[in-house]
């Protein structure tokens, strides 16, 4: 008899256990997982820590953790622009424990470049999740309170006027301001992204920056145009509004994985990424940032906005030429 409760005892136990172990957070894969069978998950910010890609990543990682049941690894592979980290997610396994951050127009302008070691039309895209106008910004500490004080003394020194940008990504975005102001600003590309360029701006070694709202992170900067309208900056002239009309290229940050990774996992991503942004807490932190658009997209929107994207930036690089 005692034996046989014995025995119903370890068989209780034994499946309560199973059952902890299949629970999000623990060992096994759940149905949260999707399938996902992996002891941790690596996460590749192509970009120097503090920037856009790192916040992106940061607001959702305590979230997608509770959607997958799974620890993110977050690893910074910065260099050639991004082509650092996209090239190591190329050559990842297509099992879903390797995913990275992207960003448009920046991996779309470093694959028509030429031969960088992958094709951006090759990445499985889970989603995208926000999107910001590009700005010009300048240190709080500097003189100019308008695009208009900034654009007259650019005009006044051709060329003697710094704006700093992410790679070539930034040298395209200075391209089409250049062409639609009339200014002669000099490009200073910093491959790291913007959490490398924010001090320099603010420290004054370099006059200004293009990108999107991250170069607001830490209100060291401030903004003076943007390419499109936000609800966050009322009082921030578009380009179009300043008379400048021409500059509509966005900022976006989303989700990638290898090639070839299976359509399931890709969904099984996409549906943790949906759950996260749908978090009170990540919630908040959208609403109390510098006015990120939040996207909410399945597979197949995720996959048209890029496509949607790689033409804009294509028709900007034309429209440079």
């Amino acid at each position: 008899m005692r034996t046989r409760k014995l025995i119903v005892l370890l068989v209780t136990v034994s499946a309560l256990v199973l059952a902890a172990c299949s629970s999000p957070g623990g060992g096994g894969t759940s149905n949260a997982q999707g399938g996902l069978d992996c002891p941790t998950i690596r996460v590749i910010v192509p970009y120097s820590p503090g920037g856009g890609s790192d916040q992106q990543v940061r607001r959702l990682q305590p979230a997608l953790e509770d959607a997958l049941g799974k620890r993110l690894n977050v690893t910074y592979m910065e260099g050639g622009d991004g082509a650092v980290g996209w090239n190591a997610l190329a050559d990842a396994e297509p099992d879903g424990c390797t995913i990275s951050n992207v960003v448009a127009p920046n991996i779309v302008n470093l694959s028509m470049g030429g031969d960088v070691g992958f094709k951006a039309a090759d990445f499985e895209y889970i989603a995208w999740t926000e999107f910001s106008p590009n700005i010009i910004a300048v240190s709080k500490n500097a003189p100019y309170d308008s695009i208009e004080a900034f654009i007259d003394e650019a005009k006044s020194a051709p060329g003697g006027m710094t704006i700093a940008g992410v790679g070539d990504n930034g040298r395209l975005l200075m391209s089409e301001i250049n062409k639609a102001t009339g200014m002669e600003l000099s490009y200073v590309p910093v491959s790291g992204g913007v959490g490398d360029i924010i001090f320099k701006v603010f420290g004054g070694h370099i006059d200004s920056a293009v990108s999107g709202f991250s170069l607001l992170d830490g209100d060291q900067l401030k903004p003076l145009v943007l390419s499109a309208p936000s609800d966050a900056f009322p009082d921030v002239p578009t380009f179009g509004e300043a008379g400048y009309p021409g500059v509509k290229l966005v900022t976006t940050w989303g989700f990638i994985l290898p090639p070839e990774t299976p359509d399931e996992i890709v969904q099984t991503w996409n549906e943790a990424v949906q759950q996260a942004l749908e978090d009170p807490e990540v919630k908040k932190k959208y609403e109390e940032g510098a006015g990120f658009t939040v996207l909410h997209q399945n597979v197949d929107e995720a996959r048209k906005y890029f496509e949607e994207q790689r033409k804009a930036t294509r028709d900007a690089a034309a429209a440079m030429k």
